[in-house]
């Protein structure tokens, strides 16, 4: 149950998003994603308010995603252009992407720190695996959202977030499986007894 609440918490601000941005845009599908944009930054500080009394804490992920949203939402609304909010993902993706594989590189699998508390004990090498893995996913997800952004509507591109990033996520998630299954640590014969 607590893994539905969080991935609600996780997408629920990108939900919103997008019903607002179908909500205020025009016949042509155009002119809803600035009052879309406030209403997501407002989604994402109650995103984190429900992460602090549910879960008691906000995750590292959530801190930087509500912080890009300010400040690209910000720039948004301040400059009255899209263009902000738009290359927020690819920023995020890219942050995502340097940290992983930055640890990757020196030898530090920084995605242990996020997602350990998910997964069952297992060996480093498959944290290391997992941290190449996604940050090279992430890699992707930044270079696609920026094909995408450039060349569909507003109302398409926000819909990607929906039904193309999170579908990959899941997908993706679902193919590391392998990894932990084949690293997963014994557990403690001392259980048993």
């Amino acid at each position: 149950m607590n893994q539905i609440i969080k991935l609600l918490i996780e997408i629920g601000p990108i939900v919103v998003f997008f019903y607002a941005n179908g909500t205020y845009s025009d016949a042509d599908g155009a002119g809803g994603i600035i009052p879309a944009t406030k209403i997501f930054m407002v989604a994402m500080i109650i995103s984190m308010i429900f992460s602090k009394i549910i879960f008691k804490k906000i995750a590292i992920m959530l801190w930087v995603s509500a912080g890009l949203v300010a400040i690209f939402g910000g720039l948004t609304i301040y400059f009255d252009n899209e263009i902000f909010i738009k290359v927020k993902p690819t920023i995020l993706y890219g942050l995502f992407a340097a940290t992983l594989l930055g640890g990757y590189a020196f030898g530090k699998p920084f995605i242990k720190n996020l997602m350990e508390a998910g997964f069952p004990p297992m060996e480093e090498i498959a944290w290391m695996k997992m941290s190449r893995n996604w940050g090279l996913f992430f890699v992707g997800c930044a270079i696609l959202n920026e094909i995408l952004w450039r060349n569909l509507s507003n109302a398409d591109w926000i819909a990607t977030k929906i039904w193309v990033f999170i579908p990959l996520s899941f997908i993706f998630a679902l193919a590391q499986m392998p990894i932990v299954m084949k690293h997963q640590l014994e557990e403690d014969d001392e259980k048993e007894d």
